[in-house]
């Protein structure tokens, strides 16, 4: 549900616009109005607040007691996943039920008692994100691009 609503918000309304605009072309927003830095400290603390809410999710209802290393490495996972669906938030939901059955297959396995590794199948979705990460590499095109000034640091020119 999270990510149709991030997909309405980027790509059906002006708030979306302008945080696309200023992922591709700061310069360009600045100069049509838009506030760069502060769209920007704005999406940051709504990213980091749905980060919070997944965390907590997952350390309250997915996995109820404490454990080291709760995540499994899974955050990889979601970073590739992100980057694999070319920052759309539409295929990520199709690469999520991917990965996810990925991991949900080794225990399915197992219930047939094969003789397979339970490391083996442990290892399929990191596997998996490893292979989707070449493949999508491969891809070069401007569809499958990152937004041009990620990470980027923009100080504003005098006029």
């Amino acid at each position: 549900v999270i990510a149709i609503l991030i997909g309405i918000y980027l790509y059906k309304t002006r708030f979306g616009l302008n945080l696309r605009v200023v992922g591709e072309n700061p310069g360009s927003a600045d100069a049509a109005g838009i506030s760069v830095n502060m769209v920007r400290y704005f999406h940051i603390l709504l990213g980091g607040a749905l980060c919070g809410l997944g965390g907590a999710y997952l350390s309250l209802v997915y996995v109820p007691t404490w454990q080291d290393n709760i995540t499994a490495g899974r955050g990889w996972i979601a970073v590739a996943l992100i980057i694999f669906t070319a920052w759309n938030p539409y295929k990520a939901i199709v690469g999520a039920y991917f990965f996810g059955g990925l991991s949900i297959f080794g225990f399915y396995v197992q219930s047939f008692d094969l003789k397979i590794s339970p490391y083996f199948l442990d290892m399929l979705p990191y596997a998996a994100t490893i292979f989707a990460l070449i493949v999508s590499s491969m891809k070069k095109s401007k569809e499958n691009a990152a937004p041009k000034a990620l990470g980027s640091a923009y100080f504003r020119e005098e006029r």
